[in-house]
């Protein structure tokens, strides 16, 4: 099917240790230690365009970056929509953030739990069992926590590979039959429960990434509260937040939205949509990666994580507020609710990063609730996240 398949950048960040101090995070945890927002200056728009502008003469596409604490909300943007055409990013163009979806879907389950529908510990075979009869055995006590933190083992369909693998196995007559989006997904998720658990990676006990984790993930919060996983988005996270989201790569909602671009053939081009089946099966992993938002979208997004983090009430769940104070009190790497933390310099920080269809985002949040800053491009390069870091890292400064 060669999908375009969200991937986790922060793989990469825990991976690489030193990636603060390369793109000048390291100075910046040691210089902001805490406190709140006080001593930290409100970027001037002119600044926030020249950032933007910035990255598109680096050579990507299109750009846009926010900034925000518990008051403001600052955005920018630059560059095209598509490459070769005049119509220039406007700042309410969608942008796809890929995996950053993670961290609304696990707050989707947040809700769920508060709500006593589920527990953090419930068990695939407590609330799925006809599924889970069928899963290996190492499968089945596996919980809705273990799977928002990838701690479940499941195969990661990050890249190609774990696509050939399924398509090796499963013949397209049995694809093309299955019409409905739930059959596809329980199709799906009989067939990833039946293969091997993948090996613990990197510095975390039990980490193993997967996008496939949060599809079952959203088969759990389907099974309690008999909602899908796109109206449990819209209904508990972009109505109580105020939010615009999308579903889909921008160009589903029409032709005026930007295109994706990748390297093909020496040169970046604007990726075509997938359609017909390669679509529809790509459309079981929208739980991992599949929101697309404007930027002033994703800066209020994280600017209500900064005021839950600083103990104002918020529509934020408390369940889910109650980890991210957790979390802040972390003295080591850790991966919970669809964010890294990562602790340095007395200081904690949220970050996550996504790409998917030539599209790649980064989200950085104070966990003092002091500052949060996030970069989107149209644009997939060897160099583009690395961009992407460089820019939030200064507009953070």
């Amino acid at each position: 099917m060669n999908l375009p398949i969200p991937s986790a950048l922060p793989r990469a960040a825990l991976h690489r240790r030193q990636w603060l101090a390369t793109v000048g995070l390291g100075a910046l945890l040691s210089a902001c230690g805490g406190g709140g927002s006080d001593g930290l200056l409100d970027p001037e728009p002119s600044r926030l365009q020249s950032l933007a502008s910035d990255l598109v003469s680096e050579g990507l596409v299109g750009t846009a970056v926010g900034w925000a604490d518990a008051r403001e909300v600052r955005t920018a943007v630059a560059g095209l929509r598509r490459l070769g055409g005049r119509a220039l990013l406007e700042p309410g163009d969608l942008m796809a953030i890929g995996s950053n979806t993670k961290a609304m879907t696990a707050c989707v389950a947040a809700s769920v739990v508060d709500q006593g529908l589920l527990r953090w510990d419930s068990t695939l075979v407590q609330v799925l069992p006809g599924l889970a009869r069928e899963a290996l055995p190492v499968y089945r006590s596996v919980t809705l926590r273990d799977l928002l933190g990838h701690r479940a083992g499941v195969m990661a369909f990050t890249d190609q590979a774990d696509i050939d693998a399924f398509e090796r196995q499963v013949d397209d007559e049995a694809l093309a039959s299955l019409q409905q989006p739930a059959d596809r997904q329980a199709f799906f998720l009989r067939w990833l429960l039946q293969q091997p658990p993948v090996r613990a990676t990197g510095e975390i006990p039990g980490y193993a990434y997967s996008n496939a984790g949060y599809v079952l993930v959203s088969r759990m919060l389907a099974a309690a509260t008999g909602q899908d996983w796109g109206t449990l988005l819209e209904l508990r996270v972009a109505k109580p937040l105020g939010l615009s989201l999308f579903v889909g790569a921008p160009l589903r909602q029409g032709p005026n939205q930007p295109a994706g671009h990748a390297g093909q053939g020496g040169r970046l081009q604007p990726l075509a949509l997938p359609e017909g089946m390669e679509q529809a099966w790509l459309g079981l992993l929208d739980p991992a990666g599949g929101v697309s938002l404007r930027v002033r979208d994703d800066a209020l997004w994280l600017q209500w994580h900064l005021r839950a983090l600083r103990g104002e009430a918020t529509p934020l769940p408390p369940g889910y507020v109650r980890e991210l104070l957790e979390m802040a009190r972390a003295t080591v790497s850790n991966y919970s609710l669809g964010w890294v933390v990562q602790a340095r310099h007395g200081t904690n920080w949220l970050l996550h990063s996504g790409a998917i269809g030539g599209f790649e985002a980064l989200s950085i949040v104070a966990l003092d609730g002091s500052v949060a800053g996030l970069a989107h491009t149209n644009t997939t390069t060897q160099n583009s996240m690395a961009l992407l870091f460089d820019s939030v890292a200064a507009l953070m400064a």
